[in-house]
């Protein structure tokens, strides 16, 4: 077999062939990378907007414990008070039955 430098119809048909199949693959390849680029930009707006969101949710469970903490304290603070009140009332109901004792031993004597 000899090598020879001759171009016929078949060899034109193979590099054409080759080139159009190399063009198609690459025009294929940067379809899918632009389709790829779209997607990874819609994906990051979902993400910001997810972050948005959670970022409100976040402030909204701060705000929702503190409430919370609020009412726990205030009802901690009002059985404190409500206790001593009560205490209060005790005390001064025994003041006034040894003030009706002491009244009615004098007026017995």
């Amino acid at each position: 077999m000899q090598f020879s430098w001759d171009i016929n119809l078949s060899t034109i048909f193979m590099i054409g062939g080759t080139a159009l199949a190399l063009i198609r693959f690459w025009i294929q390849a940067e379809q899918k990378a632009v389709q790829a680029d779209k997607r990874a930009t819609a994906a990051e707006e979902k993400a910001d907007k997810a972050h948005e969101k959670i970022a409100i949710l976040q402030a909204s469970v701060n705000a929702y414990q503190v409430t919370q903490a609020e009412r726990l304290v205030s009802r901690e603070v009002l059985r404190e008070v409500e206790g001593r009140l009560a205490g209060s009332i005790e005390k001064l109901g025994d003041r006034l039955d040894s003030l009706l004792r002491e009244v009615i031993q004098h007026r017995g004597e």
